[in-house]
């Protein structure tokens, strides 16, 4: 359970928990914001809470975990870039008298282009 869950938990707001653990308003801010607490604030909140540092540690390090390192995408080879640089190339409005069917084939291939893209987007 980590800091902002224990807050909630005792029906705290961040200036309470403040005032209880003895820390300023925006150090509980930063920390529930996910950043790493000093280990004399991990102190002062253990002892609010009645928990351990070590449980505190943990709480941290496994939000740090869920935060750090997205999976890797596979890259757009040139032939790939290329459709798509043709289909945005091709998008734009119809122009007066400018046949619907034709419209629509374009906007699927531009459709279909922005989906392939969506797929490597980071």
């Amino acid at each position: 359970m980590n800091i902002k869950q224990r807050r909630l938990e005792n029906g705290w707001s961040q200036e309470e928990l403040a005032r209880h653990s003895g820390l300023s308003t925006r150090t509980i801010q930063r920390i529930e914001a996910g950043q790493k607490a000093g280990t004399e604030s991990l102190k002062c909140l253990a002892a609010v809470f009645e928990s351990s540092i070590d449980d505190l540690k943990q709480d941290q390090d496994m939000i740090e975990q869920k935060t750090t390192v997205p999976p890797k995408l596979p890259e757009i080879n040139a032939t790939e870039r290329e459709a798509i640089k043709f289909a945005q190339a091709i998008f734009r409005k119809p122009k007066k008298g400018q046949p619907d069917p034709l419209w629509r084939i374009e906007r699927e291939a531009i459709d279909y282009a922005k989906r392939l893209l969506s797929k490597f987007k980071t």
